[in-house]
């Protein structure tokens, strides 16, 4: 039988071990979409960015309901799907390592994205990094798991429930059991932890990218442009006027722009199919 349940407790639950609408539809909506997410990533060994469910999928992420229990507010969901306990094996897969990680007081900050950058293009200038062509760097999803990303979003979005300033001293654990079973407790601290961990950015090493450029704004230093590789629109984000005008004269023409970019990592994983990527400087 694959199981989760959800138990919120202290502040949080008022008025007789009740909880609010807003508190209960926005963890139930981000707990639904970490299964999905999961569901996806174990069904096509990947799961990549805007991807949906399609109508034959339903049927393999549905838990059902039993009536809520007492002890602060409990609720459980359960389906005796062979195929939902993979996927709940999948997002215990992908929380336990995030867990771990965002115990970690001293996340390390490297910066912003252009202070990032400014290192990244010193390293190719002084050789010290040689970028590579991006389809001899193109990794598998178990390499570099997207999906971890993708799931542990909605699960810090519902965790998110009591950072909130009305949540007070609350916390919220949730229990899932499929072919293994674990339990994950949050409370403010934990949950603002492991939100740092999920949202900090950073940029990998260098890649040789082929690019058209589609569109460029200046003013939020931005660009989306067709990845010649992957064959998706991605957006580029860039440091300041002198990168704009290195890209400029390759907006809407056919010839190709190749450029040293780094990846944009999210909580330590990059989507590479549609993942946003950082223009260092022209190939």
């Amino acid at each position: 039988m694959a199981k989760i349940l959800l138990h919120f407790e202290g502040d949080i639950t008022k008025h007789n071990h009740s909880i609010s609408l807003r508190t209960l539809g926005t963890s139930l909506t981000h707990l639904q979409a970490a299964i999905n997410r999961a569901h996806l990533d174990v069904k096509y060994g990947e799961v990549w960015k805007n991807a949906r469910l399609k109508h034959e999928d339903y049927e393999d992420t549905e838990l059902w309901a039993n009536p809520p229990q007492e002890g602060g507010y409990i609720i459980d969901f359960v389906n005796d799907s062979p195929k939902l306990k993979k996927t709940l094996k999948r997002v215990v897969d992908a929380i336990t390592p995030a867990i771990e990680k965002s115990k970690s007081k001293a996340l390390a900050t490297a910066g912003s994205l252009a202070q990032q950058s400014d290192l990244r293009k010193e390293q190719i200038s002084k050789g010290i990094i040689e970028p590579t062509e991006l389809e001899d760097y193109i990794p598998t999803a178990s390499q570099l798991p997207y999906g971890d990303r993708a799931i542990n979003k909605e699960i810090d979005l519902l965790a998110g429930v009591i950072r909130t300033p009305n949540a007070g001293r609350s916390t919220i654990e949730l229990f899932i059991d499929g072919e293994k079973s674990s339990k994950f407790r949050f409370n403010r601290i934990q949950s603002e932890n492991f939100h740092s961990f999920i949202s900090k950015r950073s940029l990998g090493d260098p890649l040789v990218f082929s690019a058209n450029v589609l569109e460029l704004d200046a003013k939020n230093k931005s660009a989306r442009i067709h990845n010649l590789v992957t064959e998706k629109d991605i957006k580029m984000t860039f440091a300041g006027d002198d990168s704009f005008e290195k890209i400029k004269p390759f907006l809407g023409i056919k010839t190709p722009m190749r450029f040293y970019g780094s990846p944009i990592y999210e909580g330590g994983t990059y989507d590479f199919k549609g993942g946003d990527v950082f223009f260092i400087g022209l190939a």
